[in-house]
Parts: C-alpha cells; sequence; structure tokens
C-alpha cells in the first residue's frame, strides 16, 4: 500500500510541475538574427529590417557579416552554404506560412532587389506579420 501511495505521490508531483511551469511548444528568445553581405544593398535591407523589428518590444537584433570569420560557427549551425545577400532567422527559424504561403526571410524582399536572381518571396510586411505573430505566441 505504501509503495502505491508513493508512486501517486510522485506522479502528482510531477503533474503538478508540469501544471505550474508548463514547457512552451516554441520557446521565444527574442532574437532577430540577421547574415548579410557586405555592401550597400545589402546592407540597406538590413536597415529596413531593423525598422521593422524595432516596433516589436519583444524582439532584439544581432548582425553577422557573412564575411567575418566570427560569423562561421552560426553559418555552420544554420547550414548556410550557398551565396545570398541577406537571410533572417526569427527565433531560429527562418520559414514561416501566412496563410497559405509559405515564405523564406532570404535574400532581397520581394520587389526591392538589387539583382533579380536574388529576389525573395518575402517582404517587409510579411516580417511584421510574422514577429507579431510570434509574440502572441501563434
Amino acid at each position: 500500500m505504501y509503495i502505491r501511495t508513493g508512486k501517486a505521490i510522485i506522479a502528482a508531483v510531477f503533474i503538478v510541475s508540469a501544471v505550474i511551469s508548463p514547457v512552451p511548444a516554441m520557446a521565444a528568445s527574442g532574437v532577430v538574427e540577421i547574415f548579410y553581405l557586405p555592401h550597400p544593398p545589402a546592407e540597406a535591407v538590413v536597415k529596413d529590417v531593423e525598422a521593422v523589428v524595432k516596433k516589436h518590444d519583444q524582439f532584439k537584433v544581432a548582425k553577422y557579416s557573412f564575411e567575418d570569420p566570427r560569423s562561421k560557427k552560426l553559418l555552420a549551425r544554420y547550414n548556410l552554404r550557398e551565396h545570398m545577400p541577406v537571410v533572417i532567422f526569427i527565433d531560429g527559424q527562418n520559414e514561416f506560412t501566412l496563410g497559405k504561403r509559405k515564405v523564406t526571410f532570404k535574400n532581397f524582399p520581394k520587389g526591392n532587389a538589387f539583382v533579380p536572381m536574388f529576389e525573395g518571396n518575402w517582404s517587409y510586411r510579411d516580417l511584421d506579420g510574422v514577429l507579431s505573430a510570434v509574440e502572441k505566441g501563434k
């Protein structure tokens, strides 16, 4: 009888712990990481991205140049090997679904490409929408 009660107490402790401190499905760290080529067209996009992020108090910006040797570990962590002007990660992700559309924060924003082959499928409005959704936990 004591053994069952002991097991019940242990189970109750685990249940109470889970209720008091639930593990979120997506732990938001509030970091927008921007990887970029240190050239004027890409730097202009970085500046515009920072302006969007400033509207969201929860997020801080971390910038990394593709050409800076100190960025190598992060580039490897995100498996970034191809040549691109800009890539943006929000809490470790750069692909999101907006409605029925998949958005990848990579290259220049749509309609703002310095080089057409580097035009992405995202906009600053998309970025603002994803940041708002992440803030709300959606």
